[in-house]
């Protein structure tokens, strides 16, 4: 192996000494950003991936996450695989006791997937279209969670105005696992109380979404999905009292009668 994958393998142990756990998605994007920092040629990089045989990235990724395809001694060891809330992760396989580190892993994929300004344009779009004004909107960025990751979570609030008796604050998200976060009095950054939405993409599955829904109690704001690929949005928690939201709503009936099915499920289970 050539001694320019050294620093490369270097960087990646220490990110997985770190974080201990990391998602597969995170993982891909580091090793990307790892190559990048050699600034290889694109000789020397045909070069190297003609002696080892494959796709650099695919063969340092297989090279970290499985025990068979090692192609340095110096790489760092994740072959431990693990299912999360819909999402594939890597862990040390001498590691313990992680479920702090998956949460955490779990949101900082969530912010690097789904950045609040994508969620926001579908959100404009939408207000626009039920005759709303975006009057302001402020980013913040909020250190909430990360007990071990120090996960910092980027959101986008909105005020749309369509009259002086209709007007919404909408907080945007880029995962519902981040909204428990910005609840209640006991975290570390609490949202304001005035907030009448919060907007959250879609998930790999349902149950990011099942697991908020059995914990938390949201009492009378409003909780919307935006599907960023179909620039949509539906309902997940709550009613909106503007008839000209419902109507732009994706498939309201559909997401409300998948929220009725979780509920029932839940109740069966509980009991």
């Amino acid at each position: 192996m050539s001694d320019v994958l050294l620093p490369v393998f270097n960087r990646l142990g220490d990110y997985a000494s770190k974080y201990k756990v990391i998602s597969e998605g995170e993982l891909r994007l580091r090793i990307r950003e790892s190559l990048e920092l050699e600034s290889l040629s694109a000789r020397e990089r045909e070069e190297l991936e003609n002696s080892l045989g494959g796709n650099l990235e695919e063969l340092i990724f297989n090279s970290i996450t499985t025990r068979e395809n090692k192609i340095s001694v110096f790489s760092p060891d994740m072959h431990t695989k693990i299912n999360y809330q819909g999402e594939v992760f890597y862990c040390l396989p001498t590691h313990r006791y992680m479920s702090a580190e998956l949460e955490d892993a779990f949101l900082r994929w969530s912010a690097i997937k789904n950045p609040p300004d994508k969620v926001k344009e579908v959100v404009m779009d939408f207000m626009h279209r039920a005759g709303y004004q975006i009057q302001t909107q402020e980013v913040r960025n909020l250190a909430i969670c990360g007990q071990y990751g120090n996960c910092k979570c980027k959101c986008i609030e909105l005020l749309a105005v369509k009259s002086s008796d209709k007007h919404l604050r909408i907080l945007v998200l880029s995962s519902i696992k981040f909204v428990p976060y910005l609840m209640g009095d006991n975290s570390a950054t609490a949202a304001n109380s005035d907030v009448d939405v919060m907007v959250v993409p879609t998930e790999k599955t349902p149950a990011p979404f099942i697991s908020f829904f059995r914990e938390h109690d949201v009492g009378e704001m409003m909780i919307w999905v935006a599907d960023v690929e179909r620039h949509t949005l539906d309902p997940f928690i709550g009613i909106p009292q503007d008839k000209d939201i419902e109507s732009n709503f994706a498939n309201p009936d559909k997401a409300r009668r998948a929220v009725s099915v979780w509920m029932k499920k839940m109740r069966i289970l509980d009991f």
